[in-house]
Protein backbone atom coordinates (compact mmCIF):
# COMPACT_ATOMS: atom_id res chain seq x y z
CA UNK A 1 0.00 0.00 0.00
CA UNK A 2 1.53 3.24 -1.09
CA UNK A 3 1.23 6.26 1.83
CA UNK A 4 2.12 9.61 2.95
CA UNK A 5 3.50 9.83 6.08
CA UNK A 6 5.76 12.12 8.35
CA UNK A 7 9.09 11.55 8.88
CA UNK A 8 7.87 11.51 12.78
CA UNK A 9 5.50 9.03 11.60
CA UNK A 10 7.80 6.83 10.04
CA UNK A 11 10.22 6.91 12.94
CA UNK A 12 7.24 6.16 15.42
CA UNK A 13 6.63 3.08 12.90
CA UNK A 14 9.91 1.41 13.32
CA UNK A 15 10.19 1.33 16.63
CA UNK A 16 6.27 -0.38 16.36
CA UNK A 17 7.99 -2.77 13.67
CA UNK A 18 10.85 -4.46 16.39
CA UNK A 19 9.07 -6.76 18.54
CA UNK A 20 7.92 -8.80 15.10
CA UNK A 21 11.31 -8.89 13.54
CA UNK A 22 12.25 -12.02 15.13
CA UNK A 23 9.03 -14.16 14.08
CA UNK A 24 9.67 -16.64 11.09
CA UNK A 25 6.11 -16.01 9.38
CA UNK A 26 4.49 -13.79 7.15
CA UNK A 27 4.12 -11.43 10.01
CA UNK A 28 7.93 -11.39 10.49
CA UNK A 29 8.31 -11.15 6.83
CA UNK A 30 6.14 -8.10 6.33
CA UNK A 31 7.84 -6.42 9.36
CA UNK A 32 11.31 -7.23 7.77
CA UNK A 33 9.96 -5.56 4.15
CA UNK A 34 8.75 -2.54 6.14
CA UNK A 35 11.21 -1.48 8.56
CA UNK A 36 13.85 -1.57 5.90
CA UNK A 37 11.40 0.48 3.68
CA UNK A 38 10.78 2.63 6.40
CA UNK A 39 14.94 2.78 7.46
CA UNK A 40 15.90 3.57 4.21
CA UNK A 41 13.15 6.47 3.86
CA UNK A 42 14.72 7.64 6.73
CA UNK A 43 18.32 7.95 6.38
CA UNK A 44 18.10 11.66 5.91
CA UNK A 45 16.15 12.71 8.95
CA UNK A 46 18.47 10.24 11.04
CA UNK A 47 21.81 12.29 9.65
CA UNK A 48 20.36 15.54 10.37
CA UNK A 49 18.47 14.36 13.91
CA UNK A 50 21.84 12.78 15.02
CA UNK A 51 23.55 16.20 13.39
CA UNK A 52 21.01 18.34 15.53
CA UNK A 53 21.70 16.29 19.18
CA UNK A 54 25.65 16.70 18.03
CA UNK A 55 24.80 20.27 17.66
CA UNK A 56 22.64 21.15 21.04
CA UNK A 57 23.09 18.01 22.97
CA UNK A 58 25.93 16.85 25.75
CA UNK A 59 29.27 15.01 24.16
CA UNK A 60 30.09 11.62 26.24
CA UNK A 61 32.34 8.52 25.77
CA UNK A 62 30.89 5.11 25.50
CA UNK A 63 32.83 2.44 27.04
CA UNK A 64 35.86 1.99 24.82
CA UNK A 65 35.61 5.69 24.38
CA UNK A 66 34.51 6.42 21.50
CA UNK A 67 32.62 10.08 21.65
CA UNK A 68 28.65 9.78 22.46
CA UNK A 69 26.19 12.19 22.46
CA UNK A 70 22.87 12.84 24.08
CA UNK A 71 20.41 15.43 24.78
CA UNK A 72 17.83 15.24 27.80
CA UNK A 73 14.46 16.24 27.72
CA UNK A 74 14.80 19.03 30.56
CA UNK A 75 18.41 20.65 28.81
CA UNK A 76 18.72 24.37 28.50
CA UNK A 77 19.20 23.60 24.79
CA UNK A 78 16.24 21.02 24.00
CA UNK A 79 13.69 23.50 23.26
CA UNK A 80 16.27 24.59 20.34
CA UNK A 81 16.52 21.07 19.28
CA UNK A 82 12.65 20.61 19.12
CA UNK A 83 12.35 23.76 17.16
CA UNK A 84 15.28 23.03 14.66
CA UNK A 85 14.32 19.31 14.20
CA UNK A 86 10.15 20.28 13.79
CA UNK A 87 10.34 20.82 10.06
CA UNK A 88 11.95 18.24 8.86
CA UNK A 89 10.19 15.83 11.75
CA UNK A 90 6.65 16.95 9.72
CA UNK A 91 8.42 16.83 6.31
CA UNK A 92 6.19 13.78 4.62
CA UNK A 93 6.93 11.74 1.53
CA UNK A 94 5.61 8.41 0.06
CA UNK A 95 6.37 4.94 0.54
CA UNK A 96 5.18 1.68 0.15
CA UNK A 97 4.70 -0.69 2.80
CA UNK A 98 3.83 -4.71 2.54
CA UNK A 99 0.59 -5.31 4.45
CA UNK A 100 -0.62 -8.32 6.66
CA UNK A 101 -3.98 -9.74 7.30
CA UNK A 102 -5.80 -9.31 10.96
CA UNK A 103 -6.71 -13.31 10.44
CA UNK A 104 -2.60 -13.94 10.34
CA UNK A 105 -2.09 -11.83 13.68
CA UNK A 106 -5.28 -13.16 15.47
CA UNK A 107 -3.87 -15.98 17.80
CA UNK A 108 -0.40 -14.87 16.99
CA UNK A 109 0.38 -11.59 18.38
CA UNK A 110 -0.22 -9.91 21.44
CA UNK A 111 -3.09 -7.05 21.84
CA UNK A 112 -0.36 -4.70 22.50
CA UNK A 113 1.50 -5.95 19.13
CA UNK A 114 -1.60 -5.71 16.91
CA UNK A 115 -2.18 -1.83 18.40
CA UNK A 116 1.20 -1.47 17.45
CA UNK A 117 1.29 -2.66 13.68
CA UNK A 118 -2.04 -1.79 13.47
CA UNK A 119 -1.14 0.11 10.26
CA UNK A 120 -0.15 -2.97 8.60
CA UNK A 121 -3.04 -5.12 8.56
CA UNK A 122 -5.85 -5.03 6.88
CA UNK A 123 -9.09 -7.44 6.76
Amino acid sequence: MKKTLSNARMAEMLHQLRPLLSRRDKLGYAAARNYRILSDSLTEYEVFRRELIEKYGESGADENGAPTFSIQIGSPNFKLFCDELAPISKTEHGVELMTAKYSDAVGNLSGEEILGVDWMLED
